[in-house]
């Protein structure tokens, strides 16, 4: 451990030209290779020959893992590692490349699983479908239902999920604020207008000046405050059903609810009125700033902004909370995707079904709580120091090695399995009870394993039209009228096309709305 320690780290450009060629291995050179095998082999519980695996996966880090943590994870599992670690810059390519001259390696991270070349290998057939071989492996079997129906392609299921949670949105506010004026923490959309409203009139930090404003929002509509206020009032998360048919969220009435509101916070200046060129640094800033009191997102947020308005005002107070009630009394969230990509088997070199039973036993382990926390959070007594009731303390002497060793381990992560909790840390704690609550009010995408080529190739393009109708919408310079026009416009530019290619994939992948 000590001479790999000592050992420089890899530079992108190397990582680029490595990855041109045959997979490298992360251990080192062959001799490094044979001896790590023989170090897993005398420590696995049946003393057979680690299996062999190359792996291609992104690398979301500038460099690639030194391999304390990762020789570890080896002799748990029962494996010998050879790993292609891709600049996240490039991971199509490389992904690209591999599929046209047949050189895909046993596991293949892939992270945008819409990707027209994967979905051309998968239904040319090059790629292991393991959906029903879940069963067979308790821990793979333990993966979140909705995740699987996100990752199906024409119904069929072609890897293990990188999980994430399904939700993390809900409201980071100044509870200080809250406290100074008398207020709870709103739980409907009217309490929600009400508490902005009195912190942009009713000086809430007590300073005397009129200077404070109530919601801190960024131009960005898919994952700013818009499209969870948006989830509240009831919209369908992108795509919903109507009619029996699929169609997007701006053609229902709670979208144009969700405009009037937002028009109604921005005329009465209990937004931010330059929200349409403010970046989320900027969103932040106004919080941390002490100017707005009030941020939706993504929950885990409230940490940085909890720290960044700390070094301002050192009795800042700031909670966290999920639910808030639509028009109709029902609280719901939208959810995300539930994963990050997939761990996908090719065929091409993986020859038998026997290999991949032997590889999907490998992966089952990978998704133990024990290797879990060896991926995420290090070695324990090096990384982190172990409490009671389940707490851990991260060792920040350490804070280099978990950068050099732990934190690119990120990119084999499979499913989500936390059992420790980091001490000392109570917004952490409290965003993990949230996240996991809003599984019960999560409002999924009927669409998201759906495919349709329209929307992939001028997707973006497209939906600038309809971004651009809603930041005009809600400043004014557009009525509803004026709206519906633009949605005309979009379904005339190829929507009604895209309408088309959707609802023929849903029929086709036999899915049940």
């Amino acid at each position: 451990m000590e001479k790999s320690a000592k050992r420089k780290w890899m530079p992108i450009v190397s990582i680029v030209a490595a990855a041109s060629v045959a997979a490298t291995a992360c251990g080192g050179d062959e001799e490094a290779a044979k001896n790590g095998a023989e170090r897993s082999s005398s420590s696995t519980s049946s003393m057979a020959a680690p299996i062999k695996i190359t792996w291609m996966t992104p690398l979301y880090t500038q460099f690639v893992p030194k391999d304390t943590v990762l020789k570890l994870v080896e002799e748990k599992v029962g494996a010998k590692f050879e790993i292609t670690w891709v600049p996240d810059a490039v991971k199509e390519d490389r992904l690209n490349t591999a599929i046209a001259s047949g050189t895909l390696t046993k596991i293949v991270g892939v992270q945008d699983i819409k990707m027209s070349s994967f979905q051309s290998a998968v239904k040319a057939g090059m790629f292991w479908e393991i959906g029903s071989r879940l069963k067979d492996y308790p821990n793979l079997n333990q993966i979140n239902p909705t995740t699987l129906e996100h990752i199906k392609i024409n119904g069929e299921i072609y890897g293990i999920p990188r999980e994430r949670p399904l939700s993390r949105q809900g409201v980071v506010v100044r509870q200080d604020w809250l406290d100074n004026l008398g207020l709870k923490q709103p739980k409907t959309i009217d309490e929600l207008f009400n508490v902005l409203k009195a912190f942009t009139l009713n000086d809430p930090d007590k300073n005397g000046k009129n200077d404070t404003f109530g919601l801190t929002e960024r131009f960005d509509l898919k994952y700013g405050a818009f499209k969870t206020v948006s989830s509240y009032f009831g919209t369908p998360n992108e795509w919903g059903w109507k009619d029996g048919k699929l169609l997007p969220e701006f053609m229902f009435p709670q979208y144009t609810e969700t405009l009037k509101f937002f028009n109604k916070l921005y005329k009465e200046k209990l937004m931010n009125d330059d929200f349409a060129v403010t970046s989320k640094t900027q969103q932040w800033e106004k919080f941390s700033k002490g100017q707005a009191g009030l941020y939706v997102g993504n929950m885990v947020d409230g940490k940085n902004l909890y720290n960044d308005s700390l070094k301002i005002n050192p009795n800042v107070k700031i909670d966290i909370f999920n639910r808030i009630a639509g028009p109709d009394g029902k609280e719901a969230v939208w959810a995300q995707a539930g994963h990050n990509g997939i761990f996908a088997f090719p065929k091409t070199s993986i020859k038998t079904e026997e290999e991949l039973k032997q590889i999907l036993a490998v992966m089952d382990k990978m998704n133990t709580v024990e290797v879990f926390n060896l991926l995420k959070i290090g070695i324990e007594g090096i990384h982190y120091k172990l409490l009671g009731d389940n707490k851990f303390e991260k060792n920040l002497d350490a804070k280099d090695a978990f950068e050099q060793e732990v934190r690119p381990l990120d990119s084999i992560v499979g499913l989500e399995l936390k059992n420790l909790k980091a001490a000392n840390d109570p917004l952490r704690e409290k965003y993990e009870a949230l996240t996991l609550d809003n599984d019960n009010i999560v409002v999924t995408n009927p669409a998201e394993a759906l495919v349709s080529d329209t929307l992939t190739i001028r997707g973006t393009e497209m939906r600038k039209i309809i971004d651009d109708a809603t930041i005009k919408f809600i400043m004014g310079q557009m009525d509803e009228a004026g709206f519906q026009s633009e949605v005309t416009k979009w379904q005339r530019n190829g929507g009604d096309l895209i309408i088309e290619e959707l609802n023929a994939s849903y029929a086709r992948s036999k899915l049940i709305p």
